[in-house]
């Protein structure tokens, strides 16, 4: 038996609980309890770990973070949290699990406990607002990161739980996150990929709560059509129009709702309005009815982890209620904006790929002379996506050379993914790929191709990385901005928007 004690939600210790699990048994120990979920209708939680996990402060904390930070003032229904998130990729790969057994490709239960684990963990180490302020609040610290923390130390709840079950099940945990040593490869993928369960999950919930029908795809046609083959997850050949779908599901979420020119423009605000509060609190001069007591520690620039955990959402918007009233004008009126929605206008109502350079002095100095600090009033901004990596052609004849294994006998006797009591085992190499791996297809063959190949769709998709550049300017400004910047020769504009 093993024990932990609990973990206070705001940064400091609650009473002792006592966690107790039959070591050799804890995948096995069952709980009968399900989600409702708007997404996926129902979501079984299977293992007693799992609820206890959901249960701690560190997950409970993810409520009051939502998922896509700003995005809500201009997809009003965008009010959705990174928990929902959490549990519906928890979801996904339970049933891409339950799909590769019925196929013969079966796991320990430990093996798929401990993966739908890291599948429910991927993002507790997410800080508020998300993506919005990840690198602004913590620079040089990513949720990953945090993520890894969360797990690792031996204070949260989280960890508690996972080395009540096993000692050595936050270190697993971490490792599928992070694609350590020692992880099935496949397993890793379906965690963190191109194709994988947490963008399987967030395109269908943020299209639904955004109102939009972008990110949808068929989810159960995608399950079925996958399959293993040398360690890997890969579609069958009839599942490519599958693939298709469920590719161009993330272009268009990217350029239609996570790029969109008004969503780009709030978050801007919101990070130039932080940044001038660091500023003014580390000059002194912020004064002490100004600062939020639980983001002190944000403002200084290195906070613990239990001062992470504090905070929230919340805590961000009671810091901007505050800042609409202080004494700093500058700080004043970007808080104001922000809880108003007065926001700084797009120079550019259509994408552009470029911006003059030579130019952007004289249009900075238009936002100057009409009393606004350039710094936070003159904001150029640059959205860039790869909707899909893919293989060289050296790289495909590579995989083209090596031994195939379709079959799940065969991909077991290949050093696969064992058999229900089989001796093989895959383990992930001991050096991180500096490559996303693309999404391959099995086809008639017996071969792995790479999926552009195979799709005159994709292959259109990926034949250039694609940018979008604006610029961000007080309204009263635009005209003037956008007179001095003009027209530029722009590849984007005379080839057209893309696919």
């Amino acid at each position: 038996m093993a024990a932990g004690t609990g973990y206070g939600d705001g940064g400091g210790h609650s009473s002792p609980r006592t966690v107790e699990f039959t070591v050799e048994a804890w995948a096995l120990e069952r709980v009968d309890k399900i989600f409702k979920d708007p997404v996926h209708d129902s979501i079984p939680l299977y293992w007693r770990l799992v609820q206890m996990l959901i249960d701690t402060p560190e997950f409970q904390r993810l409520r009051r973070i939502r998922q896509l930070g700003t995005a809500f003032g201009v997809y009003h229904g965008a009010e959705h949290s990174r928990f929902g998130h959490s549990l519906g990729a928890f979801h996904i790969l339970n049933r891409v699990l339950t799909h590769l057994r019925e196929m013969g490709f079966a796991l320990p239960e430990e093996t798929a406990c401990t993966a739908a684990v890291a599948a429910l963990l991927h993002d507790v180490g997410h800080g508020p607002f998300s993506h919005a302020l990840e690198g602004t609040l913590t620079p040089g610290v990513g949720h990953e990161s945090w993520a890894a923390r969360v797990i690792l130390d031996p204070e949260t709840r989280i960890h508690q739980v996972l080395a009540a079950a096993d000692p050595d099940l936050p270190a697993q945990v971490v490792a599928l996150l992070s694609e350590g040593e020692g992880t099935i490869p496949f397993l890793v993928s379906l965690v963190s990929s191109q194709l994988d369960v947490d963008r399987m999950d967030y395109l269908l919930r943020d299209a639904l709560y955004t109102g939009t029908l972008y990110g949808r795809f068929d989810l159960e046609r995608v399950i079925h059509t996958l399959t293993l083959c040398r360690g890997r997850v890969v579609f069958v050949e009839k599942g490519v129009p599958s693939a298709e779908e469920y590719v161009l599901a993330r272009y268009y979420m990217y350029w239609q709702v996570y790029f969109h020119k008004t969503t780009r423009s709030e978050e801007l605000l919101l990070r130039r309005a932080w940044a001038r509060a660091v500023e003014l609190f580390r000059a002194g001069a912020l004064a002490e009815h100004e600062i939020l007591p639980s983001l002190t520690p944000f403002l200084r620039g290195e906070p613990s982890l239990d001062e992470y955990l504090a905070v929230d959402d919340v805590d961000v918007w009671m810091a901007f209620k505050r800042w609409r009233y202080a004494d700093d004008p500058i700080l004043q009126d970007l808080a104001g904006r922000l809880l108003d929605r007065r926001l700084l206008k797009p120079v550019f109502k259509t994408q552009r790929s470029l911006l003059p350079a030579d130019r952007l002095p004289a249009a900075a100095e238009v936002v100057q002379k009409a009393g606004y600090d350039p710094r936070y009033y003159f904001l150029t901004d640059t959205a860039r996506d790869v909707p899909y990596d893919y293989y060289t052609e050296a790289e495909e004849e590579a995989a083209r050379r090596e031994p195939v294994a379709s079959t799940p006998a065969a991909v077991a006797a290949a050093g696969g993914v064992p058999l229900a009591g089989g001796p093989g085992e895959l383990r992930a190499p001991s050096r991180r790929q500096q490559r996303v791996e693309p999404i391959l297809v099995l086809d008639g063959q017996g071969r792995l191709r790479e999926l552009s190949k195979l799709s005159d769709v994709i292959r259109a998709l990926v034949s250039r990385e694609r940018t979008a550049v604006n610029v961000f300017v007080p309204e009263e400004c635009r005209e003037e901005v956008a007179s001095i910047l003009g027209e530029v020769d722009d590849p984007v504009r005379r080839s057209g928007p893309g696919p």
